[in-house]
């Protein structure tokens, strides 16, 4: 969940979806299809992926249902920029079910959690670089000398992408952040 300023509307869905999450076990299989995809719409919107994940576990469907999932983030709407946290958000959902973001106050820092000891923290540096920082592990086992992708630098505190701005959009980001992680995990 992003925490910039939300809406009256934005601020209940999120009350909504945090006040439903621990429901699924009772509630997901009583629910239609139609119902469970709009609610899994709404816990994605407000940052719970992983009660989107358990909602879905637990609904039995009917003989119609072809099963379901963990439906992407939605990219902010025109003229509505991102923040870090989208970007976050938007990087996890490309990573797939194993990794999570967090945000950190105002939106300005993201945190990925995946299947590794080590955590990622996604923010801007003092050089103004989107920075994907990293302290790794021994246990993760993590590539030496990773194949970055294009106009990745190491810095530091990790690596960023030279060059990177709000004008690339989130969807460009989110895939560039998403395959360094990848190169950087060996996954």
């Amino acid at each position: 969940m992003t925490t910039t300023c939300l809406t009256p509307a934005e601020a209940a869905a999120h009350d909504v979806a945090v006040a439903l999450a621990p429901s699924a076990e009772h509630l997901a299989p009583a629910l239609t299809c139609y119902e469970l995809n709009e609610l899994l719409d709404l816990f994605v919107a407000t940052g719970h992926k992983a009660a989107a994940a358990r909602w879905i576990e637990f609904h039995d469907g009917d003989d119609q249902c072809a099963g379901h999932t963990v439906p992407a983030a939605p990219a902010p709407g025109p003229g509505k920029p991102f923040n870090i946290s989208d970007l976050t958000n938007a990087v996890s959902v490309l990573l797939g079910d194993a990794w999570t973001a967090q945000s950190q106050p105002w939106g300005n820092v993201g945190i990925l959690s995946g299947p590794f000891t080590t955590s990622f923290l996604l923010e801007i540096d003092y050089d103004d670089a989107l920075t994907l920082s990293f302290d790794p592990y021994v246990d993760d086992a993590f590539p030496e000398d990773p194949a970055l992708p294009e106009d990745f630098e190491v810095c530091d505190e990790g690596v960023y992408l030279a060059g990177a701005s709000p004008s690339d959009g989130l969807k460009h980001l989110a895939e560039k952040y998403a395959a360094a992680v990848r190169a950087i995990t060996g996954t």
